[in-house]
């Protein structure tokens, strides 16, 4: 039997839809400058670490999709494609204030757990590392107030805000 990978991926984004937040859109990055007071380095580990990179994640919840894929492989594999868009975006950030991309990404430490249930806890566990390593972002950056910010600037700390449901 074949399998129709675009109707899966169809159908992990319509499973993830459900438990995702819409309202939580990323700035326009347009008229962010490299003088900015946000450092690029700022940003490295949400491309590259082992608990919070957004690149983990997607090999983390595509990995899962495979293995366990009767019990969650639609939701993780829906987030999964959420998480793309995350490191697409922070990437995007990291070049606009002419950072690099750190590489090679190590993957040695990449956890999977030995079924479904444990799958989930690993996730929710890098989850929420994630959500601190963001939270320490959005501080370095509340830290600059006393510096003129840009809308841009702003506009990025209303996002961490919203997205960690600080505010």
């Amino acid at each position: 039997m074949m399998k129709n990978y675009v109707d899966a991926m169809a159908d992990a984004l319509v499973d993830v839809l459900k438990y995702s937040d819409s309202s939580v859109e990323w700035p326009d990055i347009d008229d962010l400058q490299y003088d900015e007071a946000i450092k690029p380095e700022w940003f490295y580990p949400a491309l590259q670490s082992e608990g919070e990179s957004e690149l983990m994640a997607i090999l983390q919840y595509t990995q899962m999709a495979g293995l366990y894929a009767d019990e969650i492989g639609d939701l993780v594999l829906g987030v999964g494609l959420v998480e793309m868009k995350h490191f697409a975006n922070v990437r995007d950030v990291v070049i606009k204030l002419k950072g690099t991309i750190p590489q090679p990404l190590n993957t040695k430490k990449l956890e999977l757990g030995k079924n479904a249930g444990e799958a989930l806890v690993i996730s929710i566990k890098n989850e929420i590392l994630t959500i601190q390593f963001y939270e320490s972002v959005k501080e370095k950056i509340a830290s600059q107030s006393k510096m003129k910010l840009t809308q841009v600037v702003e506009s990025l700390k209303s996002t961490l805000s919203r997205y960690l449901k600080l505010d």
